[in-house]
This record gives C-alpha cells, sequence and structure tokens, in this order.
C-alpha cells in the first residue's frame, strides 16, 4: 500500500477509531508495511467494539503468522472461523480454515484433529 494511502487511513482512523472498515483498511494498510505491531493492535481494538467481524479475524490470524506467534494465530483463526460460521462469512471461514489446517499440519504433533 502506498505511504500516502496508508497516512489518510492513519487520519480516518485517528478521527473516529471505532469505524471498524477504516480500522480493518488501516489495520492492512499496516501489514503490508511491515508494521506488524501497529497493526495488531489496530485490529484487536476493531474486534473489541465489533467482535463478529469475521474480516477483522482473518487479517488479525495474518498478521499474527507474520510476527511469528504460531499459537496465538491458531487460537484467533479459531475464533474467527466460528464467527463466520455463525454469520454465514464463507470466504473468511475458507480461508482462515484453509490456514489454520497449514499451521496444525506445519507444528509437531499436539494429537488435535485438523478442521473440516
Amino acid at each position: 500500500m502506498e505511504r500516502e494511502r496508508l497516512k489518510r487511513l492513519e487520519t480516518l482512523w485517528e478521527a473516529d477509531p471505532s469505524d471498524p472498515v477504516v480500522g480493518l483498511g488501516f489495520g492492512s494498510g499496516l501489514m503490508e508495511a511491515g508494521e506488524y505491531l501497529r497493526a495488531r493492535d489496530v485490529l484487536e481494538n476493531v474486534l473489541r467494539q465489533k467482535p463478529g467481524y469475521a474480516a477483522a479475524w482473518e487479517t488479525l490470524g495474518t498478521v499474527l503468522e507474520k510476527m511469528g506467534e504460531r499459537q496465538a494465530a491458531i487460537r484467533t483463526y479459531r475464533t474467527g472461523i466460528e464467527v463466520s460460521r455463525s454469520g454465514g462469512f464463507l470466504a473468511p471461514e475458507k480461508q482462515m480454515t484453509r490456514r489454520l489446517k497449514r499451521l496444525l499440519r506445519d507444528q509437531p504433533d499436539t494429537g488435535e484433529d485438523l478442521p473440516r
């Protein structure tokens, strides 16, 4: 994401940190810019305000993966999958299920079943 666009999203977010759409855009832009800690903070803020926002769960899980926080990403994807299923959000559910399966497959055997 170009720096100018990211700055505009930051300005919008600072003006109204309760806007989940702006928060998701800003968090995604921060992730693309490699600013993972800030992205995590913004996305967690979004989810505190709107816990049913499936796309924010998916993006937060990706940020956590990029930070090397494997277990936190697994927990985030599991929660996000449940949120997606209960809200009927098929695309985020499919993406998070795919990512969760990869994380579980790539980790040492914990005896956990892979999601369906």
